[in-house]
C-alpha cells in the first residue's frame, strides 16, 4: 500500500506502542470524550490496521483523527517514545487523500499561497463580523469558529528593517510574524519586536512571507503546506541571518520540526529546510541565550505570574523552560508554579476551529487552574492559545487576572513602546 512519505517513513513507530494507556490521562480529547477510539492508544491501533491495508482510510470517520489537538503530550508521556506527532499528521493526510478535503478548508488552504487574497479575505471577514455578527461568519465558514479578525495585516504596518536600540548590532534576525499576529491580535508580535530591538537585535522582516503551513499540514493538505514552505524557505535561508525568530511557538515549531519532515524527499527543499530549522528559535529562547538580557531595576510594584507552557515548546521543541528562566530575571516578578502547565489549552491542531464548544470547555479547565493560583497574570507564549484563552475568559467574565504573552509583560514592566 502506498502511503504519504511521512507515514511511510515512520510507520515503524506503530510497533513501539505496547497499548499501556499511560498516554490517556494527558490526552485532552480522551478526557473530554471518554472514548477509546479518541485516545492516542485507540488511534494507534486503528492506524496499524490502515497501514496494514486492513481498513480503507476512506471509511474512517473524520473525527477519529481530527478530534485531536495535536498537542503531543501523549508523546512526552510515552515510555517507549512513540512519535505520535508524525503518526497522527500522517494519518490525517491519508484520510484527506482518500476522502477529499471539505470545500471550505480546501478554499482556505489554497488562498494561503496568495497573501493579497488572504489580506482581502481578512478585511472582508472583519467587516462581516462587525456587520453580520460572528455567528453568521462562522456559519458561512462551514461551522468553523473564526477568531475576531483585524482589519489590516500588521505586515503592512511594519518596516522592512528595525535597527537596534543605540545602533549596536548584537545579532541579525529574520522575524516571522505568524498568521495569528498578522491577522488577529498583533500585541505579541509588537512586544516581541520591541524586546529584540532593546537588547541589540537588528530585525529583518521579509514582507513576502506566507503562512508557515501548520493549518494545511495539520489537516492533511501536504501539497499546499509544501508550497508555502518553499516560499518561506527561500526568504529565510539567507546566510547573513543569524536566526529566524517568531513570537508564535506554533510557527517556530513548524520550521524546526514539521517542515523538514514534510519536504524530506524533495531534493530542492530538503537542504534548505534543514538550514532554516537549525537557525529557527522561539523568541524567548533566543533572547535568553543569544542576547544576554540585563533587566534594570524598576519601581514597578511586585506582580505575581503563572506560566502556561505552550505545547509546541513543551512537547515538540522542548524549550519551554526558556520562558520561565527569562521571566525569572525580571525584578519584582514572582512566578507561581502552574499545576499541569504542559497540558493543552484546547486551541491546537485546528481543534478550536472545528470543535469550538469542546475547545472552550477544555480552555475553561486551564483557566480554572490559572485562577486557582491567585496569580495576577497568566503567561501564554502562543498568540493562538492566548487569543483562545482570552476569548473564553472574557465569555466567563473573569477579571481577577489577565493573560499576556511574555514579551508583553516585559514591555509593560518597563513602559517600552515600539521605537521604530
Amino acid at each position: 500500500m502506498f502511503m504519504n512519505p511521512i507515514l511511510e517513513r515512520h510507520k515503524g513507530e506503530l510497533d513501539k506502542c505496547v497499548t499501556c494507556a499511560i498516554c490517556q490521562p494527558v490526552c485532552p480529547t480522551f478526557q473530554l470524550s471518554g472514548l477509546e477510539k479518541l485516545s492516542p492508544r485507540g488511534r494507534i491501533v486503528l492506524l496499524r490496521r490502515i497501514v496494514n491495508g486492513d481498513i480503507d482510510p476512506s471509511i474512517i470517520a473524520d473525527d477519529t483523527y481530527n478530534y485531536c489537538t495535536l498537542c503531543y503530550a501523549c508523546q512526552s508521556a510515552c515510555p517507549a517514545g512513540v512519535k505520535t506527532d508524525l503518526l497522527f499528521i500522517g494519518a490525517r493526510q491519508e484520510i484527506a487523500a482518500a476522502k477529499g478535503l471539505p470545500k471550505v478548508k480546501k478554499k482556505v488552504f489554497e488562498m494561503l499561497e496568495s497573501p493579497e487574497r488572504v489580506n482581502k479575505a481578512v478585511r472582508m471577514g472583519s467587516i462581516a463580523q462587525k456587520t453580520l455578527g460572528s455567528a453568521t461568519v462562522n456559519r458561512l465558514a462551514g461551522g468553523m469558529n473564526v477568531p475576531k479578525l483585524r482589519g489590516k495585516a500588521i505586515l503592512k504596518e511594519l518596516p522592512d528593517v528595525i535597527e537596534p536600540e543605540g545602533g549596536k548590532v548584537r545579532a541579525t534576525v529574520a522575524f516571522f510574524v505568524g498568521c495569528m499576529s498578522n491577522y488577529v491580535d498583533a500585541r505579541a508580535a509588537y512586544a516581541s519586536l520591541e524586546v529584540l530591538r532593546r537588547f541589540g537585535a537588528r530585525i529583518i522582516i521579509p514582507k513576502q512571507q506566507v503562512c508557515c503551513g501548520a493549518p494545511a499540514f495539520n489537516n492533511g493538505d501536504f501539497a499546499t503546506a509544501e508550497s508555502l514552505a518553499a516560499t518561506n524557505l527561500a526568504l529565510f535561508e539567507d546566510a547573513e541571518i543569524d536566526a529566524v525568530i517568531s513570537p508564535d511557538a506554533t510557527c517556530s515549531g513548524a520550521f524546526r520540526h514539521e517542515i523538514p519532515e514534510l519536504v524530506w524527499d524533495n531534493d530542492e527543499l530538503a537542504v534548505s529546510a534543514q538550514l532554516v530549522a537549525k537557525k529557527t528559535m522561539d523568541w524567548a529562547e533566543f533572547v535568553l541565550t543569544r542576547l544576554d538580557p540585563r533587566f534594570p531595576p524598576t519601581r514597578e510594584p511586585k506582580v505575581t505570574v503563572t506560566i502556561h507552557d505552550s505545547c509546541h515548546l513543551a512537547h515538540t521543541q522542548k524549550t519551554h523552560r526558556s520562558v520561565h528562566d527569562l521571566l525569572a530575571m525580571l525584578p519584582n516578578v514572582e512566578i507561581i508554579p502552574l499545576p499541569d502547565s504542559t497540558i493543552c489549552c484546547g486551541f491546537g491542531g485546528s481543534f478550536s476551529a472545528m470543535y469550538p464548544e469542546d475547545a472552550a470547555t477544555w480552555a475553561g479547565r486551564k483557566l480554572d487552574t490559572i485562577g486557582n493560583t491567585s496569580a495576577e497574570i497568566g503567561i501564554v507564549s502562543s498568540p493562538g492559545c492566548l487569543n483562545h484563552l482570552d476569548m473564553v475568559r472574557s465569555d466567563r467574565r473573569e477579571i481577577n487576572y489577565r493573560l499576556m504573552h511574555p514579551a508583553e509583560l516585559i514591555c509593560e514592566r518597563y513602559g517600552w513602546t515600539p521605537g521604530w
